[in-house]
């Protein structure tokens, strides 16, 4: 290796681990501010406007800078799939919401919340189902594994993004009144949720400086797949909290 070469692989990495940062950190806020405004007027229009915005920016910006390098004809079929399953589970989420939203303490918001797992877990399954059978139907069938696991890993992103969409959930439960309890779960619950995302955040930027190296992803798509994955961890919180105060 030249040392042009080295030089231009050490700038390369970490403005790449920079990009990943920057725009996880502007994913986040952005979340985080339209979710704080919405919970102020939680109206049904604006809420399924909500659900709506996050499914249109999530899963364009995934699907546009799409983070495997895998072959255009696998690509395709990767990301149509994928789409289509996290429609799917926007589409749940755009239900459940806004009756959550609205009186999170309902009798029926037990079934409400628990529902939306119920579509999470049944669009995994056949997420994982569809893959099996896309790589069997491959004629060439190298790198079987790896074809894999980008199909279905990306799939669980775009379903896993629905999961913000309970962030306004979250903050209407946080702002209910309780006592030390209460508090103190939503603390604990909020400490675990941002060691999650931190942790998704450090692997995103380990990704992408071993992507600057040879050029085979694209930052944005690195920075955005924990960030549609974090979605999880946003539900599991909400039913966390959910359970813990009603």
């Amino acid at each position: 290796m030249s040392g042009e070469e080295v030089r231009e692989r050490d700038v390369r990495t970490p403005r790449s681990a920079t990009g990943v940062v920057i725009t996880q950190l502007v994913a986040y806020a952005a979340l985080l501010i339209v979710a704080a405004l919405v919970s102020i007027w939680p109206s049904d229009p604006v809420l399924i406007v909500w659900t709506i915005l996050v499914a249109v920016t999530g899963l364009g910006a995934l699907l546009r800078w799409w983070p495997f390098d895998d072959t255009f004809r696998t690509s395709v079929v990767e990301r149509m799939v994928s789409g289509l399953a996290g429609i799917c589970a926007f589409v749940a989420a755009g239900i459940v919401v806004p009756h959550l939203v609205r009186d999170p303490g309902a009798a029926t918001s037990r079934a409400s919340i628990t529902s939306w797992a119920v579509v999470f877990g049944i669009l995994v399954t056949v997420l994982v189902i569809v893959g099996f059978i896309t790589q069997m139907l491959r004629t060439v069938r190298s790198h079987l594994i790896r074809s894999l696991s980008h199909a279905v890993f990306g799939g669980i992103a775009c379903v896993s993004a629905a999961g913000w969409c309970f962030l306004p959930v979250f903050i209407a439960i946080a702002l209910t009144s309780g006592g030390g309890k209460h508090v103190a779960g939503v603390v604990i619950v909020m400490a675990v949720v941002l060691l999650i995302l931190l942790s998704l955040g450090a692997a995103a930027a380990s990704w992408g400086r071993e992507g600057a190296e040879d050029g085979s992803h694209d930052y944005i798509g690195v920075a955005l797949l924990p960030v549609m994955i974090g979605g999880i961890a946003m539900y599991m919180a909400t039913l966390a909290m959910y359970f813990l105060i009603f």
